[in-house]
Protein backbone atom coordinates (compact mmCIF):
# COMPACT_ATOMS: atom_id res chain seq x y z
CA UNK A 1 0.00 0.00 0.00
CA UNK A 2 1.66 3.55 -0.87
CA UNK A 3 2.18 5.80 1.91
CA UNK A 4 0.20 8.87 2.60
CA UNK A 5 1.68 12.47 1.94
CA UNK A 6 3.34 13.44 5.21
CA UNK A 7 1.71 16.84 4.88
CA UNK A 8 -0.26 18.80 7.70
CA UNK A 9 -3.33 19.71 5.74
CA UNK A 10 -4.19 22.23 8.60
CA UNK A 11 -0.77 23.52 8.05
CA UNK A 12 -1.18 24.32 4.53
CA UNK A 13 -1.99 27.77 4.84
CA UNK A 14 -2.42 30.12 1.24
CA UNK A 15 0.44 32.64 1.55
CA UNK A 16 0.44 34.26 -1.70
CA UNK A 17 -1.70 34.53 -4.82
CA UNK A 18 -0.73 35.36 -8.52
CA UNK A 19 -2.60 36.31 -11.67
CA UNK A 20 -2.60 35.93 -15.17
CA UNK A 21 -4.75 37.49 -17.90
CA UNK A 22 -3.93 35.68 -21.18
CA UNK A 23 -4.81 36.70 -24.36
CA UNK A 24 -6.63 33.88 -25.98
CA UNK A 25 -7.34 35.54 -29.86
CA UNK A 26 -11.40 36.21 -28.97
CA UNK A 27 -11.36 36.23 -25.00
CA UNK A 28 -8.63 36.78 -22.23
CA UNK A 29 -8.31 34.00 -19.42
CA UNK A 30 -7.62 34.40 -16.08
CA UNK A 31 -5.59 32.41 -13.71
CA UNK A 32 -5.12 32.64 -10.28
CA UNK A 33 -1.98 30.26 -9.01
CA UNK A 34 -2.08 29.94 -5.03
CA UNK A 35 1.08 29.55 -3.27
CA UNK A 36 1.47 27.58 0.47
CA UNK A 37 3.31 27.27 3.60
CA UNK A 38 3.95 23.84 2.52
CA UNK A 39 5.59 24.75 -0.84
CA UNK A 40 2.24 23.45 -2.28
CA UNK A 41 0.88 25.30 -4.98
CA UNK A 42 -2.40 25.52 -6.84
CA UNK A 43 -4.08 26.74 -10.20
CA UNK A 44 -7.77 28.20 -10.53
CA UNK A 45 -9.24 29.88 -13.49
CA UNK A 46 -12.03 32.65 -13.23
CA UNK A 47 -12.47 33.78 -16.89
CA UNK A 48 -15.29 35.72 -17.65
CA UNK A 49 -16.33 36.83 -20.94
CA UNK A 50 -15.24 40.13 -21.57
CA UNK A 51 -14.28 41.11 -18.42
CA UNK A 52 -11.19 39.58 -17.16
CA UNK A 53 -9.53 42.78 -16.12
CA UNK A 54 -12.50 43.26 -13.35
CA UNK A 55 -12.12 39.60 -12.34
CA UNK A 56 -8.57 39.88 -11.45
CA UNK A 57 -8.95 43.04 -9.26
CA UNK A 58 -11.74 40.99 -7.53
CA UNK A 59 -9.75 38.10 -6.92
CA UNK A 60 -7.04 40.15 -4.80
CA UNK A 61 -9.96 41.80 -3.19
CA UNK A 62 -11.39 38.43 -2.19
CA UNK A 63 -7.84 36.77 -1.14
CA UNK A 64 -7.00 40.40 1.04
CA UNK A 65 -10.67 39.91 3.23
CA UNK A 66 -10.85 36.15 2.98
CA UNK A 67 -8.11 33.98 1.81
CA UNK A 68 -4.45 35.10 3.12
CA UNK A 69 -3.65 32.82 6.17
CA UNK A 70 -6.87 30.40 5.67
CA UNK A 71 -6.15 26.63 4.82
CA UNK A 72 -6.39 25.57 1.36
CA UNK A 73 -8.77 23.24 2.53
CA UNK A 74 -11.12 25.36 4.41
CA UNK A 75 -13.16 25.52 0.42
CA UNK A 76 -17.06 25.90 2.04
CA UNK A 77 -15.99 27.69 4.47
CA UNK A 78 -14.70 30.64 2.00
CA UNK A 79 -17.59 30.25 -0.26
CA UNK A 80 -20.13 30.28 2.51
CA UNK A 81 -17.82 33.75 3.63
CA UNK A 82 -17.85 35.72 0.26
CA UNK A 83 -22.05 34.10 -0.21
CA UNK A 84 -22.61 35.78 3.13
CA UNK A 85 -20.73 39.13 3.03
CA UNK A 86 -20.47 40.11 -0.66
CA UNK A 87 -23.65 42.47 -1.12
CA UNK A 88 -23.69 42.17 -4.41
CA UNK A 89 -23.51 38.83 -5.86
CA UNK A 90 -22.39 38.79 -9.59
CA UNK A 91 -20.46 36.60 -11.95
CA UNK A 92 -17.55 38.63 -11.46
CA UNK A 93 -17.48 37.98 -8.03
CA UNK A 94 -18.38 34.16 -8.52
CA UNK A 95 -15.68 34.19 -11.28
CA UNK A 96 -13.02 35.23 -9.05
CA UNK A 97 -14.50 33.02 -6.31
CA UNK A 98 -13.81 30.48 -8.58
CA UNK A 99 -10.52 30.77 -9.57
CA UNK A 100 -9.30 30.85 -5.78
CA UNK A 101 -11.49 27.57 -4.87
CA UNK A 102 -10.72 25.74 -7.99
CA UNK A 103 -7.00 26.35 -6.79
CA UNK A 104 -7.70 25.24 -3.00
CA UNK A 105 -9.04 21.72 -4.24
CA UNK A 106 -6.00 21.45 -6.50
CA UNK A 107 -4.01 22.09 -3.62
CA UNK A 108 -5.78 19.75 -1.41
CA UNK A 109 -5.79 17.11 -3.67
CA UNK A 110 -2.00 17.15 -4.08
CA UNK A 111 -1.73 17.59 -0.03
CA UNK A 112 -3.25 14.33 0.25
CA UNK A 113 -1.77 12.35 -3.25
CA UNK A 114 -5.65 12.47 -4.27
CA UNK A 115 -7.66 13.21 -7.21
CA UNK A 116 -10.49 16.09 -6.65
CA UNK A 117 -13.20 13.76 -7.59
CA UNK A 118 -12.00 11.51 -5.25
CA UNK A 119 -12.37 14.36 -2.28
CA UNK A 120 -16.10 14.79 -3.59
CA UNK A 121 -17.53 11.63 -3.65
CA UNK A 122 -15.66 9.27 -5.57
CA UNK A 123 -15.69 8.98 -9.84
CA UNK A 124 -18.83 7.54 -11.26
CA UNK A 125 -17.92 8.21 -14.75
CA UNK A 126 -13.82 7.09 -16.34
CA UNK A 127 -14.61 8.69 -19.68
CA UNK A 128 -16.34 11.18 -20.74
CA UNK A 129 -17.95 11.87 -24.22
CA UNK A 130 -17.67 15.36 -25.45
CA UNK A 131 -19.12 17.52 -27.97
CA UNK A 132 -17.03 19.89 -29.86
CA UNK A 133 -17.48 23.71 -29.92
CA UNK A 134 -15.97 26.55 -32.14
CA UNK A 135 -15.12 24.08 -34.87
CA UNK A 136 -17.40 26.07 -37.06
CA UNK A 137 -16.04 29.36 -38.13
CA UNK A 138 -13.75 28.26 -40.78
CA UNK A 139 -16.99 28.19 -43.39
CA UNK A 140 -18.65 30.33 -44.66
CA UNK A 141 -21.26 28.74 -47.30
CA UNK A 142 -23.40 25.74 -45.91
CA UNK A 143 -21.24 23.36 -48.33
CA UNK A 144 -18.12 24.56 -46.51
CA UNK A 145 -19.73 24.20 -42.86
CA UNK A 146 -20.73 20.85 -43.53
CA UNK A 147 -17.43 19.92 -44.58
CA UNK A 148 -15.66 21.01 -41.18
CA UNK A 149 -18.57 19.78 -39.53
CA UNK A 150 -17.71 16.06 -41.22
CA UNK A 151 -14.47 16.82 -39.92
CA UNK A 152 -15.12 17.71 -36.12
CA UNK A 153 -17.32 14.65 -36.46
CA UNK A 154 -14.38 11.80 -37.22
CA UNK A 155 -12.40 12.94 -34.38
CA UNK A 156 -15.14 10.93 -32.40
CA UNK A 157 -17.19 13.51 -30.97
CA UNK A 158 -20.70 12.47 -29.82
CA UNK A 159 -22.16 15.58 -30.62
CA UNK A 160 -21.21 19.18 -32.30
CA UNK A 161 -22.62 22.48 -31.28
CA UNK A 162 -22.84 25.62 -33.37
CA UNK A 163 -24.76 28.61 -34.09
CA UNK A 164 -25.96 29.23 -37.47
CA UNK A 165 -27.80 32.13 -37.02
CA UNK A 166 -24.60 34.90 -37.89
CA UNK A 167 -26.66 38.59 -37.17
CA UNK A 168 -30.29 37.40 -36.76
CA UNK A 169 -32.06 39.47 -34.21
CA UNK A 170 -35.28 38.97 -32.02
CA UNK A 171 -37.45 38.46 -34.92
CA UNK A 172 -35.58 37.47 -38.10
CA UNK A 173 -36.82 37.80 -41.79
CA UNK A 174 -37.76 34.41 -43.42
CA UNK A 175 -34.21 34.63 -45.78
CA UNK A 176 -32.19 34.16 -42.65
CA UNK A 177 -34.48 32.26 -41.17
CA UNK A 178 -33.57 29.99 -44.81
CA UNK A 179 -29.89 30.30 -44.37
CA UNK A 180 -29.40 29.12 -40.77
CA UNK A 181 -31.93 26.06 -42.15
CA UNK A 182 -29.66 25.13 -45.17
CA UNK A 183 -26.85 25.52 -42.85
CA UNK A 184 -28.12 22.62 -40.28
CA UNK A 185 -29.72 20.47 -43.00
CA UNK A 186 -25.84 20.69 -44.86
CA UNK A 187 -24.62 19.58 -41.40
CA UNK A 188 -27.15 17.12 -40.64
CA UNK A 189 -26.39 15.99 -44.37
CA UNK A 190 -22.65 16.02 -43.79
CA UNK A 191 -22.30 13.52 -40.72
CA UNK A 192 -25.03 11.46 -40.85
CA UNK A 193 -27.99 10.46 -38.45
CA UNK A 194 -25.79 9.50 -35.39
CA UNK A 195 -23.90 12.40 -34.25
CA UNK A 196 -25.83 14.97 -31.89
CA UNK A 197 -26.76 18.31 -32.77
CA UNK A 198 -27.00 21.38 -30.70
CA UNK A 199 -28.05 24.80 -31.48
CA UNK A 200 -26.79 27.60 -29.78
CA UNK A 201 -29.42 30.38 -30.19
CA UNK A 202 -27.11 32.48 -27.63
CA UNK A 203 -30.52 34.32 -26.16
CA UNK A 204 -31.53 36.38 -29.36
CA UNK A 205 -34.89 35.66 -30.23
CA UNK A 206 -38.51 36.60 -28.67
CA UNK A 207 -40.81 33.59 -27.60
CA UNK A 208 -43.12 33.75 -30.75
CA UNK A 209 -39.92 33.35 -33.23
CA UNK A 210 -37.88 31.12 -31.33
CA UNK A 211 -40.88 28.18 -31.19
CA UNK A 212 -41.35 29.25 -34.53
CA UNK A 213 -37.34 28.35 -35.98
CA UNK A 214 -37.41 25.56 -33.80
CA UNK A 215 -40.20 23.68 -35.44
CA UNK A 216 -38.56 24.85 -38.65
CA UNK A 217 -35.42 22.59 -37.34
CA UNK A 218 -37.12 19.72 -36.85
CA UNK A 219 -36.49 17.80 -39.47
CA UNK A 220 -32.50 17.71 -38.80
CA UNK A 221 -32.96 16.15 -35.51
CA UNK A 222 -31.73 18.30 -33.08
CA UNK A 223 -30.40 16.71 -29.67
CA UNK A 224 -31.02 20.18 -28.26
CA UNK A 225 -31.71 24.07 -28.81
CA UNK A 226 -29.59 26.31 -26.82
CA UNK A 227 -31.06 30.02 -25.27
CA UNK A 228 -33.41 30.22 -28.03
CA UNK A 229 -34.38 33.63 -25.95
CA UNK A 230 -32.39 35.65 -23.23
CA UNK A 231 -32.13 33.37 -20.25
CA UNK A 232 -33.34 36.27 -17.39
CA UNK A 233 -37.21 35.20 -17.68
CA UNK A 234 -37.82 31.51 -16.78
CA UNK A 235 -40.98 31.92 -18.16
CA UNK A 236 -40.34 33.18 -21.59
CA UNK A 237 -38.22 30.17 -21.39
CA UNK A 238 -40.79 28.04 -20.60
CA UNK A 239 -42.98 29.31 -23.43
CA UNK A 240 -40.69 28.12 -25.98
CA UNK A 241 -40.00 24.43 -24.15
CA UNK A 242 -43.67 24.29 -24.41
CA UNK A 243 -43.95 25.48 -28.11
CA UNK A 244 -41.17 23.19 -29.65
CA UNK A 245 -40.26 18.99 -29.36
CA UNK A 246 -36.35 19.47 -29.22
CA UNK A 247 -34.95 19.74 -25.66
CA UNK A 248 -34.60 22.89 -24.37
CA UNK A 249 -31.19 23.36 -22.66
CA UNK A 250 -29.74 26.39 -20.71
CA UNK A 251 -28.30 27.63 -17.80
CA UNK A 252 -24.55 28.74 -18.31
CA UNK A 253 -25.67 32.67 -18.05
CA UNK A 254 -27.76 31.89 -14.19
CA UNK A 255 -25.28 32.53 -11.76
CA UNK A 256 -26.85 30.88 -8.47
CA UNK A 257 -28.87 28.89 -6.92
CA UNK A 258 -31.75 30.36 -6.44
CA UNK A 259 -31.51 31.25 -10.08
CA UNK A 260 -31.52 27.61 -10.88
CA UNK A 261 -34.38 26.57 -9.33
CA UNK A 262 -36.63 28.85 -11.36
CA UNK A 263 -35.13 27.28 -14.18
CA UNK A 264 -36.22 24.13 -12.62
CA UNK A 265 -39.26 24.54 -11.25
CA UNK A 266 -40.64 25.19 -14.82
CA UNK A 267 -40.64 21.53 -15.96
CA UNK A 268 -39.82 22.88 -19.10
CA UNK A 269 -35.69 22.76 -18.67
CA UNK A 270 -34.12 19.56 -20.34
CA UNK A 271 -30.04 20.02 -20.01
CA UNK A 272 -29.45 22.32 -17.49
CA UNK A 273 -25.86 24.38 -17.99
CA UNK A 274 -24.05 25.49 -15.21
CA UNK A 275 -20.82 27.05 -15.89
CA UNK A 276 -18.27 26.12 -12.99
CA UNK A 277 -16.56 29.37 -13.08
CA UNK A 278 -19.86 31.50 -13.04
CA UNK A 279 -21.54 29.73 -10.19
CA UNK A 280 -18.83 30.48 -7.97
CA UNK A 281 -16.47 27.11 -8.01
CA UNK A 282 -16.43 23.47 -8.17
CA UNK A 283 -18.49 22.77 -5.35
CA UNK A 284 -21.11 24.84 -5.95
CA UNK A 285 -21.27 22.98 -9.57
CA UNK A 286 -21.86 19.82 -7.41
CA UNK A 287 -24.94 21.10 -5.34
CA UNK A 288 -26.38 22.99 -8.57
CA UNK A 289 -26.07 18.92 -10.21
CA UNK A 290 -27.56 17.56 -7.33
CA UNK A 291 -30.55 20.17 -7.02
CA UNK A 292 -30.86 19.23 -11.31
CA UNK A 293 -30.86 15.37 -10.26
CA UNK A 294 -33.99 16.19 -8.01
CA UNK A 295 -35.68 17.26 -11.08
CA UNK A 296 -34.25 14.34 -12.75
CA UNK A 297 -32.75 16.87 -14.90
CA UNK A 298 -29.00 16.07 -16.66
CA UNK A 299 -26.66 18.53 -16.54
CA UNK A 300 -23.72 19.35 -19.32
CA UNK A 301 -21.14 22.12 -17.47
CA UNK A 302 -20.81 25.24 -19.85
CA UNK A 303 -16.41 25.74 -20.94
CA UNK A 304 -15.34 27.73 -22.88
CA UNK A 305 -12.29 28.89 -21.54
CA UNK A 306 -9.05 27.86 -20.42
CA UNK A 307 -7.24 24.49 -19.91
CA UNK A 308 -7.88 25.01 -16.08
CA UNK A 309 -11.69 25.27 -16.23
CA UNK A 310 -11.97 22.13 -18.24
CA UNK A 311 -9.47 20.36 -15.85
CA UNK A 312 -12.08 21.53 -13.01
CA UNK A 313 -15.26 20.10 -15.74
CA UNK A 314 -13.48 16.98 -16.15
CA UNK A 315 -13.04 16.59 -12.12
CA UNK A 316 -16.77 17.34 -11.53
CA UNK A 317 -17.50 15.32 -14.52
CA UNK A 318 -16.47 12.44 -12.91
CA UNK A 319 -17.73 12.39 -9.47
CA UNK A 320 -21.58 13.59 -10.74
CA UNK A 321 -24.35 10.69 -11.63
CA UNK A 322 -26.33 13.14 -13.83
CA UNK A 323 -23.87 14.38 -16.23
CA UNK A 324 -23.62 13.17 -19.77
CA UNK A 325 -21.67 15.13 -22.38
CA UNK A 326 -19.19 17.95 -21.80
CA UNK A 327 -18.41 20.61 -24.06
CA UNK A 328 -15.23 21.44 -25.44
CA UNK A 329 -13.32 24.12 -27.17
CA UNK A 330 -10.04 22.40 -26.94
CA UNK A 331 -8.91 21.39 -30.63
CA UNK A 332 -10.26 24.24 -31.78
CA UNK A 333 -8.34 26.49 -29.53
CA UNK A 334 -5.11 28.34 -29.66
CA UNK A 335 -2.45 25.82 -29.74
CA UNK A 336 -0.62 27.44 -26.68
CA UNK A 337 -3.08 26.16 -24.27
CA UNK A 338 -1.80 23.12 -23.64
CA UNK A 339 1.13 24.27 -22.68
CA UNK A 340 0.05 26.42 -19.94
CA UNK A 341 -0.15 23.58 -17.52
CA UNK A 342 2.17 20.66 -17.52
CA UNK A 343 -0.86 17.78 -17.99
CA UNK A 344 -3.40 19.60 -20.04
CA UNK A 345 -6.35 17.80 -20.76
CA UNK A 346 -6.98 17.16 -24.18
CA UNK A 347 -9.97 15.16 -25.62
CA UNK A 348 -8.66 11.50 -26.97
CA UNK A 349 -10.85 10.21 -30.13
CA UNK A 350 -13.66 12.88 -28.61
CA UNK A 351 -13.75 11.92 -25.27
CA UNK A 352 -12.04 12.85 -22.09
CA UNK A 353 -10.32 10.24 -20.18
CA UNK A 354 -10.70 10.66 -16.39
CA UNK A 355 -6.53 11.09 -15.00
CA UNK A 356 -5.28 9.82 -11.66
CA UNK A 357 -2.92 13.02 -11.04
CA UNK A 358 -3.63 14.86 -7.30
CA UNK A 359 -5.37 17.51 -7.27
CA UNK A 360 -6.93 18.89 -10.49
CA UNK A 361 -5.09 16.56 -12.82
CA UNK A 362 -2.74 19.29 -14.24
CA UNK A 363 0.41 19.11 -12.08
CA UNK A 364 2.17 22.91 -12.36
CA UNK A 365 1.28 25.54 -13.86
CA UNK A 366 3.35 27.45 -16.28
CA UNK A 367 3.85 30.91 -15.67
CA UNK A 368 6.24 31.62 -18.28
CA UNK A 369 4.03 30.70 -21.42
CA UNK A 370 1.56 32.86 -19.94
CA UNK A 371 3.44 35.47 -19.45
CA UNK A 372 3.80 35.29 -23.37
CA UNK A 373 0.62 35.45 -24.25
CA UNK A 374 -0.72 38.81 -22.33
CA UNK A 375 -4.32 40.29 -22.51
CA UNK A 376 -5.38 41.44 -25.44
CA UNK A 377 -8.02 44.42 -24.97
CA UNK A 378 -9.14 43.93 -28.27
CA UNK A 379 -9.92 40.59 -27.20
CA UNK A 380 -13.88 40.56 -28.21
CA UNK A 381 -16.67 38.97 -29.37
CA UNK A 382 -19.94 40.74 -30.06
CA UNK A 383 -22.55 38.16 -31.01
CA UNK A 384 -24.54 40.07 -33.29
CA UNK A 385 -22.47 41.31 -35.67
CA UNK A 386 -22.18 39.86 -39.57
CA UNK A 387 -20.42 36.52 -39.26
CA UNK A 388 -19.80 36.88 -35.89
CA UNK A 389 -18.64 33.03 -35.73
CA UNK A 390 -15.47 33.30 -38.39
CA UNK A 391 -13.90 35.07 -35.39
CA UNK A 392 -13.33 31.58 -33.65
Amino acid sequence: MPSLPQTDPRACRITKVTTYVVGMRWRNCVFAHVETDEGIAGIGEGSLEYQPKAVEVAIHQLVARYVAGRSAFAIEKLWHDVLRNEFMHSPIINSAAAAIEMAMWDIAGKALGRPTHDLLGGRVHDVLPAYANAWYGIGTSPAEIGDAAKAAAAKGYRGLKFDPFEDAGRDPDRASIRRAVAIVEAVRDAVGPDVDLMIDAHGRFSPGSAIAIARDLEAADLFWFEEPCDPENAAALAMVGRGMKTRLATGERCTSRAGMVNLLETHEIDVLQPDIIHVGGILEGKKIAAMADAYYTPVSFHNPFGPVATAAAVQLDACTTNVFMQESFCEYDVPFRFDLLEHAPKPENGRYVVPDRPGLGVGEFRPEVALAHPWEPDAFLPLFTDRWSARF
